[in-house]
Protein backbone atom coordinates (compact mmCIF):
# COMPACT_ATOMS: atom_id res chain seq x y z
CA UNK A 1 0.00 0.00 0.00
CA UNK A 2 1.39 3.39 -0.99
CA UNK A 3 1.80 5.72 1.97
CA UNK A 4 0.95 9.35 1.29
CA UNK A 5 1.31 12.60 3.25
CA UNK A 6 0.47 16.24 2.53
CA UNK A 7 2.58 19.35 3.03
CA UNK A 8 0.51 22.50 2.58
CA UNK A 9 2.02 25.96 2.29
CA UNK A 10 0.29 29.29 2.70
CA UNK A 11 -0.68 29.18 -0.98
CA UNK A 12 -3.01 26.25 -0.25
CA UNK A 13 -5.17 28.63 1.82
CA UNK A 14 -5.91 30.98 -1.10
CA UNK A 15 -8.78 28.81 -2.44
CA UNK A 16 -10.40 29.15 0.99
CA UNK A 17 -10.47 32.93 0.62
CA UNK A 18 -7.35 33.87 2.57
CA UNK A 19 -4.85 36.52 1.52
CA UNK A 20 -1.75 35.55 -0.41
CA UNK A 21 1.71 36.42 0.87
CA UNK A 22 1.82 39.37 -1.52
CA UNK A 23 -1.59 40.63 -0.34
CA UNK A 24 -0.53 40.36 3.30
CA UNK A 25 2.64 42.28 2.53
CA UNK A 26 0.65 45.07 0.88
CA UNK A 27 -1.63 45.38 3.90
CA UNK A 28 1.30 45.57 6.30
CA UNK A 29 3.25 48.13 4.27
CA UNK A 30 0.67 50.38 2.70
CA UNK A 31 -2.48 50.14 4.80
CA UNK A 32 -3.20 52.76 7.44
CA UNK A 33 -6.19 51.03 8.94
CA UNK A 34 -4.16 49.29 11.67
CA UNK A 35 -3.11 51.13 14.83
CA UNK A 36 -1.27 50.27 18.03
CA UNK A 37 -3.67 50.85 20.93
CA UNK A 38 -2.97 51.75 24.56
CA UNK A 39 -2.65 48.05 25.43
CA UNK A 40 0.08 47.65 22.78
CA UNK A 41 -2.15 45.53 20.55
CA UNK A 42 -2.56 46.27 16.86
CA UNK A 43 -6.21 46.87 16.08
CA UNK A 44 -7.95 47.35 12.69
CA UNK A 45 -9.33 50.82 13.38
CA UNK A 46 -8.10 54.24 14.37
CA UNK A 47 -7.26 54.84 18.00
CA UNK A 48 -6.96 58.27 19.65
CA UNK A 49 -4.49 56.93 22.19
CA UNK A 50 -0.98 58.27 22.55
CA UNK A 51 0.21 55.29 20.45
CA UNK A 52 -0.81 57.08 17.25
CA UNK A 53 2.65 58.53 16.65
CA UNK A 54 4.22 55.21 17.62
CA UNK A 55 2.15 53.50 14.93
CA UNK A 56 3.35 55.96 12.31
CA UNK A 57 6.96 55.49 13.33
CA UNK A 58 6.67 51.69 13.22
CA UNK A 59 5.24 51.92 9.71
CA UNK A 60 8.20 54.05 8.65
CA UNK A 61 10.63 51.53 10.15
CA UNK A 62 8.93 48.74 8.20
CA UNK A 63 9.25 50.69 4.96
CA UNK A 64 12.91 51.40 5.70
CA UNK A 65 13.63 47.72 6.39
CA UNK A 66 11.79 46.79 3.20
CA UNK A 67 14.01 49.14 1.21
CA UNK A 68 17.22 47.72 2.65
CA UNK A 69 16.04 44.15 2.07
CA UNK A 70 15.06 44.89 -1.53
CA UNK A 71 18.47 46.46 -2.15
CA UNK A 72 20.09 43.29 -0.86
CA UNK A 73 18.04 41.03 -3.12
CA UNK A 74 18.66 43.26 -6.14
CA UNK A 75 22.43 43.02 -5.65
CA UNK A 76 22.51 39.31 -4.80
CA UNK A 77 20.16 38.23 -7.59
CA UNK A 78 21.11 40.40 -10.53
CA UNK A 79 19.46 38.09 -13.08
CA UNK A 80 16.29 37.32 -11.12
CA UNK A 81 13.61 39.54 -9.65
CA UNK A 82 12.96 38.84 -5.98
CA UNK A 83 10.22 40.97 -4.44
CA UNK A 84 10.41 41.49 -0.69
CA UNK A 85 7.53 40.09 1.36
CA UNK A 86 6.48 40.52 4.96
CA UNK A 87 8.42 37.38 6.02
CA UNK A 88 11.66 38.97 4.78
CA UNK A 89 10.90 42.22 6.61
CA UNK A 90 9.99 40.41 9.81
CA UNK A 91 13.23 38.43 9.68
CA UNK A 92 15.30 41.61 9.58
CA UNK A 93 13.19 43.26 12.30
CA UNK A 94 13.50 40.17 14.49
CA UNK A 95 17.28 40.23 14.13
CA UNK A 96 17.32 43.77 15.49
CA UNK A 97 14.99 42.77 18.32
CA UNK A 98 16.79 39.54 19.22
CA UNK A 99 20.24 41.12 19.09
CA UNK A 100 19.78 42.51 22.59
CA UNK A 101 18.78 39.15 24.04
CA UNK A 102 19.51 35.68 22.68
CA UNK A 103 20.86 36.01 19.14
CA UNK A 104 23.65 38.57 19.13
CA UNK A 105 25.03 39.32 15.68
CA UNK A 106 27.98 41.76 15.37
CA UNK A 107 27.23 42.26 11.66
CA UNK A 108 23.99 44.05 12.62
CA UNK A 109 25.70 46.97 14.33
CA UNK A 110 26.36 49.03 11.15
CA UNK A 111 22.78 48.45 9.98
CA UNK A 112 21.37 49.46 13.36
CA UNK A 113 23.51 52.60 13.44
CA UNK A 114 22.37 53.45 9.91
CA UNK A 115 18.68 53.04 10.81
CA UNK A 116 18.97 55.03 14.04
CA UNK A 117 20.87 57.88 12.38
CA UNK A 118 18.13 58.25 9.77
CA UNK A 119 15.18 57.52 12.06
CA UNK A 120 16.06 60.25 14.55
CA UNK A 121 15.63 62.80 11.75
CA UNK A 122 12.14 61.61 10.81
CA UNK A 123 9.21 63.83 11.88
CA UNK A 124 7.40 60.74 13.20
CA UNK A 125 10.22 60.12 15.64
CA UNK A 126 10.37 63.73 16.81
CA UNK A 127 6.59 63.85 17.23
CA UNK A 128 6.66 60.68 19.31
CA UNK A 129 9.40 62.01 21.56
CA UNK A 130 7.67 65.34 22.08
CA UNK A 131 4.25 63.78 22.67
CA UNK A 132 5.33 61.13 25.14
CA UNK A 133 8.09 62.58 27.26
CA UNK A 134 6.18 61.80 30.45
CA UNK A 135 5.39 58.16 29.66
CA UNK A 136 7.90 55.99 31.46
CA UNK A 137 7.66 53.12 29.00
CA UNK A 138 8.58 55.35 26.08
CA UNK A 139 11.51 57.03 27.82
CA UNK A 140 13.27 53.75 27.09
CA UNK A 141 12.99 54.53 23.38
CA UNK A 142 16.41 56.11 23.77
CA UNK A 143 17.66 52.54 23.85
CA UNK A 144 15.60 51.71 20.74
CA UNK A 145 15.09 48.05 21.65
CA UNK A 146 11.33 48.51 22.28
CA UNK A 147 10.93 49.94 18.77
CA UNK A 148 12.24 46.78 17.14
CA UNK A 149 9.88 44.73 19.33
CA UNK A 150 6.93 46.93 18.38
CA UNK A 151 7.82 46.47 14.71
CA UNK A 152 7.73 42.68 15.01
CA UNK A 153 4.50 42.83 17.02
CA UNK A 154 2.89 45.12 14.46
CA UNK A 155 3.58 42.67 11.63
CA UNK A 156 2.51 39.64 13.65
CA UNK A 157 -0.73 41.22 14.85
CA UNK A 158 -1.79 42.19 11.32
CA UNK A 159 -1.06 38.66 10.09
CA UNK A 160 -3.19 37.33 12.94
CA UNK A 161 -6.01 39.77 12.22
CA UNK A 162 -6.12 39.03 8.48
CA UNK A 163 -5.88 35.25 8.85
CA UNK A 164 -8.36 34.89 11.72
CA UNK A 165 -11.45 35.12 9.53
CA UNK A 166 -13.58 32.10 8.65
CA UNK A 167 -12.84 30.28 5.42
CA UNK A 168 -15.16 30.73 2.45
CA UNK A 169 -14.60 27.43 0.67
CA UNK A 170 -12.91 24.18 1.69
CA UNK A 171 -13.76 22.16 -1.41
CA UNK A 172 -10.11 21.85 -2.43
CA UNK A 173 -9.47 19.83 0.73
CA UNK A 174 -11.62 17.01 -0.62
CA UNK A 175 -8.44 15.76 -2.29
CA UNK A 176 -7.20 14.80 1.16
CA UNK A 177 -10.44 13.03 2.04
CA UNK A 178 -10.37 11.06 -1.22
CA UNK A 179 -6.88 9.73 -0.51
CA UNK A 180 -7.85 8.79 3.03
CA UNK A 181 -10.85 6.84 1.73
CA UNK A 182 -8.95 5.01 -1.03
CA UNK A 183 -8.41 1.29 -0.37
CA UNK A 184 -4.91 1.18 -1.85
CA UNK A 185 -3.58 4.46 -0.41
CA UNK A 186 -2.78 5.20 3.23
CA UNK A 187 -2.82 8.77 4.50
CA UNK A 188 0.06 9.09 6.97
CA UNK A 189 -0.28 12.73 7.93
CA UNK A 190 -1.03 16.33 7.05
CA UNK A 191 1.40 19.16 7.78
CA UNK A 192 0.68 22.80 7.05
CA UNK A 193 2.83 25.92 7.14
CA UNK A 194 -0.22 28.21 7.11
CA UNK A 195 -1.35 30.08 10.21
CA UNK A 196 -5.08 30.10 9.42
CA UNK A 197 -7.55 27.47 10.63
CA UNK A 198 -9.43 26.35 7.52
CA UNK A 199 -7.84 22.88 7.47
CA UNK A 200 -8.43 22.53 11.21
CA UNK A 201 -12.12 23.33 10.83
CA UNK A 202 -12.45 20.96 7.89
CA UNK A 203 -11.00 18.12 9.95
CA UNK A 204 -12.36 18.96 13.42
CA UNK A 205 -15.75 20.57 12.85
CA UNK A 206 -16.83 19.02 9.57
CA UNK A 207 -15.33 15.70 10.74
CA UNK A 208 -14.27 14.67 7.23
CA UNK A 209 -11.55 12.54 8.77
CA UNK A 210 -12.24 11.23 12.27
CA UNK A 211 -9.00 9.42 13.03
CA UNK A 212 -6.65 12.41 13.10
CA UNK A 213 -4.84 13.96 16.08
CA UNK A 214 -3.31 17.39 16.46
CA UNK A 215 -1.39 16.88 19.71
CA UNK A 216 -3.88 18.76 21.87
CA UNK A 217 -5.93 17.07 24.58
CA UNK A 218 -9.17 15.57 23.33
CA UNK A 219 -10.67 15.28 26.82
CA UNK A 220 -12.76 18.41 27.53
CA UNK A 221 -11.67 18.70 31.14
CA UNK A 222 -11.43 22.45 30.76
CA UNK A 223 -14.34 23.19 28.48
CA UNK A 224 -13.45 25.70 25.83
CA UNK A 225 -9.72 24.87 25.71
CA UNK A 226 -7.68 22.02 24.40
CA UNK A 227 -4.31 21.95 26.16
CA UNK A 228 -1.14 20.89 24.35
CA UNK A 229 -0.32 17.34 25.46
CA UNK A 230 1.74 16.01 22.52
CA UNK A 231 -0.87 13.26 22.17
CA UNK A 232 -0.70 11.28 18.93
CA UNK A 233 -2.34 7.86 19.45
CA UNK A 234 -0.83 4.95 17.56
CA UNK A 235 -3.53 4.61 14.90
CA UNK A 236 -4.23 8.29 14.47
CA UNK A 237 -3.36 10.50 11.51
CA UNK A 238 -1.24 13.45 12.67
CA UNK A 239 -2.27 16.96 11.66
CA UNK A 240 0.60 19.36 12.28
CA UNK A 241 0.92 23.14 12.09
CA UNK A 242 4.63 23.66 11.62
CA UNK A 243 4.50 27.47 11.81
CA UNK A 244 1.98 27.89 14.62
CA UNK A 245 -1.60 29.08 14.41
CA UNK A 246 -3.72 32.18 14.93
CA UNK A 247 -5.71 30.28 17.57
CA UNK A 248 -2.76 28.95 19.58
CA UNK A 249 -2.70 31.06 22.74
CA UNK A 250 -0.43 31.02 25.77
CA UNK A 251 -2.17 29.89 28.97
CA UNK A 252 -1.26 29.77 32.63
CA UNK A 253 -2.90 28.25 35.68
CA UNK A 254 -5.58 30.49 37.15
CA UNK A 255 -4.53 29.88 40.75
CA UNK A 256 -0.77 29.41 40.28
CA UNK A 257 1.23 32.15 38.58
CA UNK A 258 4.45 30.13 38.96
CA UNK A 259 3.06 27.11 37.09
CA UNK A 260 4.73 26.64 33.70
CA UNK A 261 2.78 28.16 30.83
CA UNK A 262 1.39 26.02 28.04
CA UNK A 263 -0.34 26.45 24.69
CA UNK A 264 -4.07 25.98 24.26
CA UNK A 265 -6.51 26.18 21.38
CA UNK A 266 -10.27 26.51 21.20
CA UNK A 267 -12.03 23.18 21.42
CA UNK A 268 -13.68 22.32 18.10
CA UNK A 269 -16.57 20.37 19.63
CA UNK A 270 -17.36 22.94 22.32
CA UNK A 271 -21.07 22.43 21.71
CA UNK A 272 -20.73 19.68 24.32
CA UNK A 273 -20.38 22.44 26.93
CA UNK A 274 -22.78 25.26 27.62
CA UNK A 275 -21.34 28.80 27.68
CA UNK A 276 -21.88 28.91 31.45
CA UNK A 277 -20.05 25.59 31.94
CA UNK A 278 -17.18 26.85 29.80
CA UNK A 279 -16.96 30.03 31.86
CA UNK A 280 -16.89 28.20 35.21
CA UNK A 281 -14.36 25.67 33.96
CA UNK A 282 -12.11 28.41 32.60
CA UNK A 283 -12.23 30.22 35.93
CA UNK A 284 -11.19 27.04 37.73
CA UNK A 285 -8.41 26.05 35.33
CA UNK A 286 -6.37 27.80 32.67
CA UNK A 287 -6.52 31.44 31.64
CA UNK A 288 -5.04 33.47 28.82
CA UNK A 289 -2.14 35.82 29.47
CA UNK A 290 -3.12 39.42 28.79
CA UNK A 291 -1.34 40.98 25.85
CA UNK A 292 0.33 37.78 24.68
CA UNK A 293 0.03 37.24 20.90
CA UNK A 294 -0.77 33.80 19.47
CA UNK A 295 2.08 31.43 18.73
CA UNK A 296 3.01 32.30 15.14
CA UNK A 297 6.37 31.59 13.55
CA UNK A 298 6.99 34.42 11.09
CA UNK A 299 10.13 35.24 9.14
CA UNK A 300 12.68 33.34 7.09
CA UNK A 301 15.93 32.21 8.73
CA UNK A 302 14.76 32.99 12.26
CA UNK A 303 12.21 30.14 12.24
CA UNK A 304 14.66 27.24 12.73
CA UNK A 305 15.69 28.70 16.11
CA UNK A 306 12.02 28.69 17.14
CA UNK A 307 11.60 25.07 16.02
CA UNK A 308 13.67 24.13 19.07
CA UNK A 309 11.06 25.52 21.47
CA UNK A 310 9.34 23.03 23.80
CA UNK A 311 6.06 22.69 21.87
CA UNK A 312 7.42 23.22 18.37
CA UNK A 313 10.12 20.63 18.96
CA UNK A 314 7.35 18.06 19.52
CA UNK A 315 5.52 19.18 16.38
CA UNK A 316 8.59 18.97 14.16
CA UNK A 317 9.56 15.61 15.61
CA UNK A 318 6.15 14.31 14.54
CA UNK A 319 6.71 15.78 11.07
CA UNK A 320 9.96 13.83 10.77
CA UNK A 321 8.11 10.67 11.81
CA UNK A 322 5.54 11.27 9.07
CA UNK A 323 8.29 11.59 6.49
CA UNK A 324 9.97 8.42 7.71
CA UNK A 325 6.73 6.49 7.14
CA UNK A 326 5.78 8.08 3.81
CA UNK A 327 6.50 7.09 0.19
CA UNK A 328 4.83 10.03 -1.54
CA UNK A 329 4.54 13.60 -0.37
CA UNK A 330 1.96 15.85 -1.99
CA UNK A 331 3.15 19.46 -1.74
CA UNK A 332 0.83 22.37 -2.46
CA UNK A 333 1.16 26.10 -1.94
CA UNK A 334 4.76 25.88 -0.73
CA UNK A 335 7.55 27.73 -2.53
CA UNK A 336 10.35 25.74 -0.86
CA UNK A 337 11.63 28.78 1.01
CA UNK A 338 12.02 27.31 4.51
CA UNK A 339 15.61 26.14 4.86
CA UNK A 340 14.98 23.80 7.80
CA UNK A 341 11.94 22.17 6.18
CA UNK A 342 13.87 21.82 2.93
CA UNK A 343 16.72 20.09 4.75
CA UNK A 344 14.34 17.46 6.08
CA UNK A 345 12.84 17.00 2.62
CA UNK A 346 16.25 16.61 1.01
CA UNK A 347 17.29 13.85 3.43
CA UNK A 348 13.93 12.14 2.94
CA UNK A 349 14.23 12.35 -0.86
CA UNK A 350 17.75 10.89 -0.69
CA UNK A 351 16.32 7.95 1.27
CA UNK A 352 13.95 7.10 -1.58
CA UNK A 353 10.92 9.35 -1.20
CA UNK A 354 9.36 11.30 -4.05
CA UNK A 355 7.02 14.26 -4.32
CA UNK A 356 4.06 15.52 -6.28
CA UNK A 357 4.11 19.32 -6.40
CA UNK A 358 0.85 21.12 -7.14
CA UNK A 359 1.67 24.59 -8.47
CA UNK A 360 0.07 26.42 -11.36
CA UNK A 361 3.42 27.94 -12.31
CA UNK A 362 5.67 26.12 -14.76
CA UNK A 363 8.25 23.84 -13.06
CA UNK A 364 11.17 26.08 -14.07
CA UNK A 365 9.62 28.99 -12.17
CA UNK A 366 9.12 26.80 -9.10
CA UNK A 367 12.80 25.85 -9.22
CA UNK A 368 13.87 29.49 -9.53
CA UNK A 369 12.08 30.53 -6.34
CA UNK A 370 13.14 27.42 -4.38
CA UNK A 371 16.22 27.59 -2.20
CA UNK A 372 19.44 26.21 -3.61
CA UNK A 373 19.75 22.97 -1.62
CA UNK A 374 16.41 21.52 -2.74
CA UNK A 375 16.37 22.94 -6.25
CA UNK A 376 18.12 19.98 -7.86
CA UNK A 377 15.55 17.58 -6.41
CA UNK A 378 12.69 19.32 -8.21
CA UNK A 379 13.36 17.20 -11.26
CA UNK A 380 11.41 14.41 -13.05
CA UNK A 381 13.15 11.53 -11.27
CA UNK A 382 12.24 12.92 -7.84
CA UNK A 383 9.24 15.17 -8.40
CA UNK A 384 6.12 15.12 -10.56
CA UNK A 385 4.45 18.47 -11.21
CA UNK A 386 0.76 19.24 -11.57
CA UNK A 387 0.67 22.70 -13.12
CA UNK A 388 -2.85 23.56 -12.00
CA UNK A 389 -4.44 25.22 -9.01
CA UNK A 390 -5.33 22.88 -6.17
CA UNK A 391 -9.03 23.70 -6.47
CA UNK A 392 -9.04 22.72 -10.17
CA UNK A 393 -7.59 19.23 -9.72
CA UNK A 394 -9.97 16.29 -9.75
CA UNK A 395 -9.68 13.57 -7.14
CA UNK A 396 -9.32 10.86 -9.78
CA UNK A 397 -6.47 12.64 -11.49
CA UNK A 398 -4.44 13.02 -8.29
CA UNK A 399 -5.07 9.46 -7.13
CA UNK A 400 -4.13 8.00 -10.50
CA UNK A 401 -0.90 9.96 -10.41
CA UNK A 402 -0.21 8.71 -6.90
CA UNK A 403 -0.80 5.14 -7.99
CA UNK A 404 1.70 5.54 -10.75
CA UNK A 405 5.20 4.64 -9.71
CA UNK A 406 6.57 7.89 -11.16
CA UNK A 407 9.40 6.06 -12.90
CA UNK A 408 11.31 8.41 -15.20
CA UNK A 409 14.60 8.14 -16.98
CA UNK A 410 15.56 11.79 -16.54
CA UNK A 411 18.34 12.54 -14.10
CA UNK A 412 18.64 15.47 -11.73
Amino acid sequence: MKKVAFLLGAGASIPAGYSSTDDLTDQIISSEKYWIDSADRVIPHYSNSYRTELTRLVRSIICWLKGRTQEYFDRRNEHEIKVVNYEDIYYLASQLSDDATELQNPALLPLMDWLISEMTLWPEYENLRNQNRHHADLIELSKYQPLWEYTCRYIGDIVTCVLSKNSENNKHLELITAIHQADDLELKGIATLAHDTHVDKYLFEEKKITSFANGFSSNPTNCGWNIWKNEFPKNSIPFLKLHGSVDWVKLQKKQNQNYPTTIGTKMANSERCSPRTMELSSQAGWKTIDGEPPLLLIGTFNKPAMYAGPMMLDVHYQFQKILNETNKLVVCGYSFGDKAINTRLVHWLLSGGSMIVIDNRCPSDVRKTARYAIRRFLCPSRTAFITEKMEDITKDYLMNLLRDQLKHTSDC
